[in-house]
């Protein structure tokens, strides 16, 4: 295994001239801050870059523009972005929104976003959710073991490879700063994956000790809780979804048994040809829902959305009766979006049975029977309960969708109503299998999906 993390290291550790060339790019961009005028007090650099812990090729500069805790919250925002288009002038950039709006783009080929922050003393008079990342650069430059920068890499390299990196709505997986605390828990990669392959429902991961046993489960009350040294109130595995926690283990259980330089650069998946798509196709029952890219929406934000749309359709398909196996997301940012949705039937019998309460319950069998008056057969009792059967108002999966999108044009968020208003329409097989045809990367995707098999248990 320590072989294998060597040759892993050679090809995720950035270069010396690479490392110099960031830090050069980003002081100067804090510098040219600085030097502007405004309310702001300084620009700090923050992230991995700052920690020297970031990946070969990661050329993501995150700079923090402080602000004093005197500035009113309208103030603050609307010199931050001031500073940060001036940051872009003659470049690419748009605005993004966490907590608040921020200003990012591309700089000679570097990711850039400036965000603005207050400067704080410490975590506990915070005003804004980005305060506590100047205090995070402190923390991990002070607690990370010797080396330490090596297993961190390791670490993430190992999480992007089996798919569970990333804090962003794409991904719902492990953000870089916990990568960093579990190696400060654990000591290296391999005793964290050792650690990682025993973890259970309800791990928690408290590196400053400020709670006593079991005491941060209750608290907190999720799959993994990775309590924030520097604000001891907050879970920075908060946004983990409880599948890619279980992916992580079940990784790294695998890892173990059978290393492999497969679990940190997976093989991408080979797009099956048309005659085998469509053979698969014919077994199974897919729709989709396809939209257009709403413009000027960040593809952060629209994964987001995307995903909350997702399950409302796999919801109200369910409630009308349809029994949905699974879903799927999948978008080309400024092109389309696409909602898969995988059922047993797309067709439902005419009729439906509506069971009720039970006979002996006289108020609430008065408003059953009441409610359904004209049933297509019943009243009847059946068990002790009052049952009816009626006709229902969609049998047809495609019609109910259709019938659904209108609704939704109305209801949704924004995001989604303009993806819906730029051509909105259901997907067949044959629509299908024409868009994959055509787009390399909706190959990629559906073929993936069709296979429904977690990559690492091919290793």
């Amino acid at each position: 295994m320590e072989k294998l993390l060597e040759l892993v290291l050679e090809k995720i550790t950035p270069a010396e001239k690479e490392i110099a060339e960031e830090k050069k790019f980003a002081s100067g961009i804090a510098e040219k801050i600085r030097g502007m005028e405004g309310r702001h007090e300084s620009a700090e650099i923050v992230g991995s870059i700052a920690r020297n812990t970031h990946l070969r090729g990661d050329r993501d500069i995150d700079i923090f523009v402080l602000f004093p805790q005197s500035v009113s919250r309208a103030e603050f925002e609307r010199e931050g972005l001031r500073i940060g288009k001036a940051v872009f002038k003659g470049h690419k950039w748009e605005k993004a929104y966490s907590e608040h709006p921020y200003i990012r783009g591309v700089i000679k080929g570097f990711k850039v976003e400036v965000v603005p922050a207050y400067r704080i003393l410490h975590a506990e008079l915070l005003q804004s959710a980005v305060d506590r990342s100047v205090f995070h650069n402190s923390f991990i430059l002070e607690n990370l073991p010797k080396n330490g920068e090596k297993d961190v890499r390791l670490l993430k390299q190992f999480m992007k490879g089996v798919k569970c990196y990333g804090a962003d709505l794409s991904s719902n997986g492990f953000p870089g700063y916990v990568a960093e605390l579990l190696v400060i828990e654990y000591g290296s990669f391999r005793k964290c994956i050792e650690a990682v392959a025993q973890w259970r429902k309800g791990q928690a991961i408290d590196v400053e000790k400020h709670y006593k046993d079991g005491e941060a489960g209750k608290f907190f009350g999720s799959h993994l809780i990775v309590v924030d040294p520097v604000d001891k109130k907050r879970n920075v595995a908060a946004a983990l979804s409880l599948n890619q926690y279980a992916r992580f283990i079940a990784a790294g259980r695998a890892f173990l048994k059978k290393p492999s330089m497969n679990f940190f650069f997976p093989k991408k998946h080979e797009a099956w040809p048309k005659a085998k798509l469509g053979k698969f196709l014919k077994k199974t029952e897919l729709a989709a829902v396809r939209m257009g890219y709403p413009p000027k929406v960040v593809e952060d934000v629209m994964w987001g959305q995307l995903r909350r749309f997702s399950k409302k359709v796999s919801a109200l398909a369910e409630k009308e009766g349809f029994t949905v196996k699974r879903g799927a997301e999948w978008l080309e940012e400024g092109k389309m979006l696409i909602v898969l949705l995988e059922v047993e039937s797309p067709n439902l019998q005419k009729v439906k049975i509506v069971r009720g309460p039970e006979a002996t319950d006289t108020k609430n069998s008065e408003a059953f029977l009441k409610a359904h008056a004209r049933p297509f057969s019943g009243p009847r009792i059946e068990e002790g309960r009052w049952v009816v059967e009626v006709e229902r108002k969609n049998t047809e999966l495609n019609v109910f969708l259709k019938g659904m999108l209108k609704m939704f044009r109305k209801q949704e968020r924004e995001g989604i109503r303009k993806a819906l208003k730029l051509g909105a329409k259901i997907m067949g097989e044959k629509e299908i299998a024409a868009l994959y045809s055509e787009n390399r990367g909706f190959q990629q995707f559906l073929t993936a999906y069709l296979k429904g098999k977690e990559e690492f248990l091919d290793y």
